[in-house]
């Protein structure tokens, strides 16, 4: 199940111990969640523009075709028809490196923000694990510190009773 904003934000960690401070955790995911949303957002805008970039160059393609020369007969005309049809050639070969030129650098910027976000990501996994493994540490170690004083208590408790006796 893939993890959402929302999942981020309504997040409860269980209070044990001492723990850790309840403000600064739910403050770092509050900033996970806003570089999520602001990864999310340019992912859109870009979406966006590659869309009206496609819709540009349909525009212009269908524009070229609309403006194809017509063969005329005549000498004169049939050369500068010619030149035109060169023209127009040549700017649709233009026009087309372009879009291809645009969508090249959409799907690199796309690429380079989901890349970022699944290293955003990762490390806050990472993080996570690390402050579970913390967690678990601590809590040894009160187990641990539970079990020394108990066992000293009842030496002392020990102790105590010898002297009434």
């Amino acid at each position: 199940m893939a993890i959402t904003i929302d999942d981020i934000y309504d997040k409860e960690f269980a209070l044990k111990g001492g723990g850790y401070d309840r403000n600064d955790v739910d403050q770092f995911l509050d900033e996970i969640c806003d570089e999520m949303t602001n990864m999310l957002d340019h992912i859109a805008k870009l979406e966006d523009d590659l869309k009206q970039a496609q819709m540009e160059v349909e525009a212009a393609k269908a524009a070229a075709r609309n403006a194809a020369p017509q063969v005329v007969k005549s000498e004169p005309v049939a050369r500068t028809s010619e030149t035109l049809e060169g023209i127009l050639i040549s700017a649709q070969k233009l026009a087309d490196e372009a879009v291809a030129n645009a969508k090249t650098k959409a799907e690199g910027i796309v690429k380079e923000a989901e890349e970022k976000a699944i290293q955003i990501v990762d490390e806050a996994r990472t993080e996570k694990k690390n402050l579970s493994e913390e967690l678990e540490k601590l809590q040894k170690n009160v187990t641990e510190y539970k079990a020394g004083f108990l066992s000293m208590l009842n030496k002392y408790k020990s102790l105590l009773e010898g002297e009434k006796l």
